[in-house]
């Protein structure tokens, strides 16, 4: 679901307020939280000691965890700290957004719940933020950064691969850190934001075009209450959003490379589709008409998956769409039949059609794909 953020204005700084010459002294940190509670007294309380030299309000964004969040607030009843529950929409990073959202100061630090994050380093972030960074995050991975034992081989790996699945987009050392600091200015020109699964700060960095991206040496500590979020969803979650944001960095690559890939995967549908049709019998279908039969239904095919895999952006009606790919389509459509029919006196038929798609894709691959982008599958 796309969020389109509508941001309060952040406050004139109080006279008490300390202005530097970078920027205010006011943070809003943004926790999001679910069956956070026995972790959240002991972090807001590390994060009271910070309100000595800071102007610091604390956004607790919970999803609805019916665990005694509520009530820890309502016992605590400081102004500095609110409390946001909701009751129907789940997910960190849109709680995440919500909160930014209904913050109130300029600088804007996100922070998870469980006591992994040392609210003590806030400090260095909002420094690097008002020193001309655009995104200064809590590192594990620059010198002084560690993680502390107890993580296992399996969520190293884990971590060591969404890392690198992040390259194309940042050359930061921890891209998968949720411990991150930005202005509400930032966050305002990012563009579509559209997150899914927990990994905000990856989506900020790109869509808010984050070139100056501090990293803070941490130490990441291992949770002391609840239990890990980090399931199959959240990991399958993660790799629709590395397509996400291929798709908003490079839309020329992340479609041509899904059309190369489903004209390639015709090749086998057309032959299987040959193999299938001559089961029923030479003497039933003349090979031209399996031919032509198991041309169209390969496009078929390559029409359903390039509609959502490489043209997920177009406009218009999938009749028209469909009229005008088979159109566009044409040329290299002949190239095979014609390839095809050709082999088909001197091999099998199934064999005759993987050469007569092969020559036919890579004739008019190129051809295709541009005459699709730019003619039927505009983008809206």
């Amino acid at each position: 679901m796309e969020n389109r953020l509508r941001f309060h204005p952040a406050p004139e700084p109080q006279q008490e307020d300390t202005v530097t010459q970078h920027g205010s002294n006011s943070i809003s940190v943004i926790i999001p939280t679910f069956r956070e509670a026995g972790s959240l007294p002991s972090l807001l309380d590390r994060l009271e000691l910070l309100r000595g030299s800071w102007d610091l309000e604390v956004v607790v964004v919970d999803d609805d965890s019916g665990d005694g969040t509520e009530e820890l607030f309502a016992a605590r009843d400081n102004a500095w700290e609110r409390l946001i529950v909701r009751r129907e929409e789940r997910g960190l990073s849109s709680a995440v957004l919500e909160g930014i959202e209904r913050s109130t100061k300029e600088i804007v630090v996100v922070m998870d719940a469980d006591g992994s994050h040392p609210p003590e380093s806030i400090p260095d972030m909002v420094l690097a933020v008002q020193q001309g960074a655009d995104f200064s995050l809590g590192s594990r991975y620059v010198p002084g950064g560690s993680t502390e034992d107890g993580w296992g081989v399996l969520r190293w790996v884990n971590s060591k691969i969404a890392t690198i699945m992040a390259r194309p987009f940042t050359t930061v050392r921890d891209p998968m850190s949720g411990f991150f600091c930005l202005r509400r200015c930032t966050v305002e020109r990012g563009e579509t934001l559209d997150p899914i699964g927990y990994k905000i700060g990856l989506e900020l960095i790109v869509k808010c075009r984050c070139v100056e991206v501090a990293e803070v040496p941490i130490h990441f500590s291992t949770r002391r209450e609840g239990e890990s979020k980090l399931t199959l969803r959240v990991q399958w979650e993660y790799l629709l959003h590395i397509l996400n944001l291929c798709r908003f960095k490079y839309p020329r690559l992340a479609s041509f490379v899904p059309f190369a890939l489903v004209g390639l995967s015709g090749i086998g549908v057309y032959a299987g589709l040959l193999a299938l049709l001559g089961a029923i019998g030479p003497s039933a279908m003349a090979d031209w008409l399996r031919i032509l039969i198991a041309i169209v239904l390969t496009m078929t095919w390559n029409f359903v998956w390039d509609r959502r895999l490489a043209f997920w952006d177009a406009r218009g009606s999938i009749i028209s769409q469909y009229a005008g790919f088979m159109a566009v389509c044409a040329v290299p459509l002949l190239v095979v039949y014609a390839v095809t029919w050709l082999f088909s006196d001197v091999t099998v038929l199934p064999v005759a059609g993987v050469i007569g798609s092969a020559i036919g894709s890579a004739f008019g691959l190129v051809f295709n794909w541009c005459g699709n982008r730019w003619l039927i599958f505009r983008r809206s």
